[in-house]
This record gives C-alpha cells, sequence and structure tokens, in this order.
C-alpha cells in the first residue's frame, strides 16, 4: 500500500487502467498472472543491495511468478552512478554496488531488469505490458506470502538446498529442476552415475562437471584452493 503514496497509481489510472488497492508481501504490482513488478529508486536499490533485502525479493518473486521484473526508476535530470569513479575495476567484487546488481541477475536468470526515465515512462510501460494479457486475481495476489505453500506442486521446493544445488558446476536454471523432479535430496544426486547425470543435465560436459566436483577428494579440493589463492 505505500505505492499509493507516490504519483504512480495516478497516473496508471489517467491510463484507464483499474487498480486494486491491496497489501502486497510480493512484489509492488502485479500486472498480470505472471508478471510482477518490484519497483525501486536508485537509493532504494543500493539499499536494498546492500543489506540483502532485494535478493529474498528476487527469491519470492521468482518462487511464485513466471516473469519477475524489478524496475529502477530515475530522473533523467540528476547524474547518478552506482560505482565510485575513484572504485572503478574491471573484476567483479562483492562490495561493489554495479557487480551486486550483476550477480543478482546471474543468480536469477529469469528476471528482467528495466529502467525508466520517470513514473510517466513506467506507466506507459505497464499499459504495453498489459495489453491483450489476461487480468491479475487480486485475492491470489494478497494471499501470496514468502512462506506460501499456494503453488503447483511441482514448484514446492525448499529454496535453501535450491540455492545450493544452483551454485554447482554444471547446473543452471534450465535443468536444476530435471534434477529435483528426479531425486529427492542431494544425499540421492551423489550416488547417482555420470551417465545418469548426462541424462538428467542434457549435457555431457555439465555432468562431467558436477560428478567430478561432487567426488572430488577433500584434500585435494583444499590443495586446489590454496593454489588459486
Amino acid at each position: 500500500m505505500r505505492e499509493f503514496r507516490s504519483e504512480l497509481p495516478s497516473l496508471i489510472h489517467h491510463r484507464g487502467i483499474d487498480i486494486d488497492p491491496v497489501t502486497l508481501e510480493v512484489g509492488d504490482y502485479i500486472l498480470t498472472p505472471s508478471i510482477c513488478v518490484e519497483r525501486k529508486s536508485i537509493s532504494d536499490l543500493i539499499g536494498s543491495l546492500n543489506n540483502g533485502r532485494l535478493y529474498g525479493q528476487c527469491v519470492s518473486m521468482c518462487r511464485y511468478y513466471k516473469r519477475p521484473v524489478l524496475l529502477i526508476e530515475f530522473d533523467p535530470s540528476k547524474s547518478f552512478s552506482l560505482t565510485p569513479r575513484t572504485s572503478l575495476h574491471q573484476e567483479i567484487s562483492s562490495n561493489d554496488i554495479t557487480s551486486k546488481l550483476v550477480l543478482l541477475t546471474i543468480h536469477f536468470p529469469r528476471l528482467r531488469l528495466l529502467w525508466c526515465p520517470s513514473p510517466y515512462a513506467t506507466a506507459e510501460l505497464f499499459e504495453e505490458l498489459k495489453q491483450n494479457q489476461p487480468q491479475p486475481d487480486p485475492l491470489a495476489a494478497a494471499a501470496i506470502t514468502a512462506d506460501s505453500e499456494s503453488l503447483p506442486e511441482s514448484d514446492k521446493y525448499n529454496p535453501g538446498p535450491q540455492d545450493f544445488l544452483l551454485k554447482m558446476p554444471g547446473v543452471n536454471a534450465k535443468n536444476c529442476q530435471a534434477i529435483m523432479n528426479h531425486v529427492k535430496s542431494l544425499a540421492e544426486l551423489i550416488i547417482l552415475s555420470q551417465e545418469k547425470l548426462a541424462e538428467l543435465l542434457g549435457n555431457v560436459n555439465s555432468a562431467k562437471q558436477l560428478y567430478e566436483f561432487i567426488h572430488l577428494p577433500y584434500t585435494e579440493a583444499v590443495s586446489q584452493g590454496k593454489t588459486k589463492r
């Protein structure tokens, strides 16, 4: 409901789009049954990236909506930079705002970033995204929470192990669900043969990377870590 303190709802209404004022725990705007939008100003973006709140918001959006959107609004008359000029560097850093934004898009490949120069542009964009699309159910959207159980059976996965699985070599957003559909735990994943992994992942090279990672001896892993340092 905090969005009603901004001018955007009025601009959306002036375009002939009806707005249902409901309290949402996931997202700021639900444009269609599949499109969820989290709206940020530049200062909001920087703050939520630094405190980790945006990561949790993206986890929820990606769990419950097919087309999660992070909309970033900026004022074209005011210059801004996500990275101070004195700290420009080529490598990704966990302390750098631009790097955090890049890592966010890598971790959530379905997440779309939209940059809008004003609330007027945002209202126009919303109208275009809603064209010829079904209307969302406001009651269903309001019922979704970070711990909601109103998911299709195929989507009810523990986000902790799922995030851990996505960090393994050879695993990506496309083949991750195939693995989760086949095994019930990481213990079951470990005993799979390389051939079975290739069948699940749909790629021999990805299967080889994952198999070697799972079966890499601890002493060798420690040795490799020291070598990289």
